[in-house]
This record gives C-alpha cells, structure tokens and sequence, in this order.
C-alpha cells in the first residue's frame, strides 16, 4: 500500500506541475474583448480555460501536499 501512495503521490504532483504551467502560460496571453486569443497555427484559446487550470492547480498543490504529509507522518 505504500508503493501505491508514493505513486498516486507522484502522478498527482506531476499533473499539477502540468496544470501549473498551463495556467501561467495561458494568463500570459493577450485575448481579444470577446475573451478568445486565435494562435498563428489557428489554435483558439478561450480565456476561462485560464481559471479553470489555476483552480485544477490549487486543488492539486492541496491534495499533493497532504499525501507528502501523509507519508512523513506515517515515517516517523
């Protein structure tokens, strides 16, 4: 069981790294005043996606914390 949650502990860190970096590379982008920004390969990106990776990354900082909480506590 403790494999499983190093684990779990792991892929839920890397998946809020992801959602991190999307977050900050979205809210650095300029969108147009009906909240879109077309990219040149003709890629539309929508401003609320920006709220909804900070909210996925908040979340995810949360839960990676408290699992690396977990398992020091369980250590000691």
């Amino acid at each position: 069981m403790k494999h499983v949650l190093s684990i779990l502990t792991i892929m839920l860190g890397l998946i809020t790294i992801f959602c991190i970096g999307m977050f900050l590379q979205r809210a650095n982008i300029e969108y147009n005043a009906n909240g879109r920004f077309l990219s040149p390969d003709g890629v539309v990106y929508y401003e609320q996606a920006k709220q909804v990776y900070g909210i996925l990354a908040l979340l995810g900082v949360f839960l990676t914390g408290t699992l690396i909480y977990k398992q020091i506590k369980k250590n000691n």
